[in-house]
């Protein structure tokens, strides 16, 4: 989930969940700005889904992101920092120590659970090699409740999921945002064979059929 934070660390930070939040001088407001040049209502946050958007309300000193004045929704990613009246709040990630049940085995794992299963081999970034064993349906996204969780911010919270029935492995698209992708191409549904190549925003695996 994403949430928003005064940088300088006062206050509690705002969770983003919809229909959204919204920033200004009045007290009225999720997150208020009690300073000169700041509207009564500044700006508007929409969320709709794993989409986060923030539009400036025609205000006289603008609401910047990033350091750039925006002049129509702009869509806002963990990171970003968003500035009204000289006050800065910065866009964050909820924090991964919170718990969650992301699951990443080792090989050694795998051949506990036996090689008759689908696996998943990550590929990229301080965990490639390791091997998830895929024996029931896995939903895979940024949610810390997901199976398969990838704290990226490019993923939605619920991004795709694998289901093996018999002899074959599944995997559908749960209506992510960015897509999900195999031998890159963009898919919504389609049936895995062994060696694909699956990405999710900057993560990859390779799929390894059972033996």
């Amino acid at each position: 989930m994403l949430k928003i934070q005064f940088k300088d660390g006062s206050g509690d930070p705002v969770d983003l969940v919809p229909p959204g939040k919204t920033i200004g001088q009045g007290s009225v407001n999720d997150i208020v700005i009690d300073k000169d040049g700041v509207n009564g209502f500044h700006a508007d946050i929409q969320v709709d889904g794993d989409a986060v958007s923030i539009t400036d309300i025609n205000t006289p000193s603008g609401t910047l992101v990033n350091g750039d004045k925006i002049s129509g929704p702009t869509n806002l990613r963990a990171g970003d920092v968003i500035t009204v009246g000289g006050v800065e709040l910065e866009v964050v990630e909820e924090d991964p120590a919170a718990g969650g049940k992301t699951l990443v085995l080792s090989g050694t794992a795998l051949i506990e659970v036996g090689s008759s299963s689908w696996s998943l081999v990550t590929d990229t970034g301080p965990e490639k090699g390791q091997v998830i064993p895929v024996v029931e349906r896995i939903e895979i996204g940024r949610a810390l409740d997901c199976d398969i969780s990838i704290l990226e911010p490019g993923l939605s919270r619920k991004h795709a999921e694998l289901e093996p029935v018999g002899d074959k492995l599944t995997l559908r698209d749960l209506g992510s945002v960015n897509g999900t992708w195999v031998n890159a191409e963009k898919v919504d549904e389609v049936e895995l064979k062994d060696g694909d190549q699956l990405q999710f925003d900057k993560v990859r695996f390779i799929v390894s059929a059972p033996n």
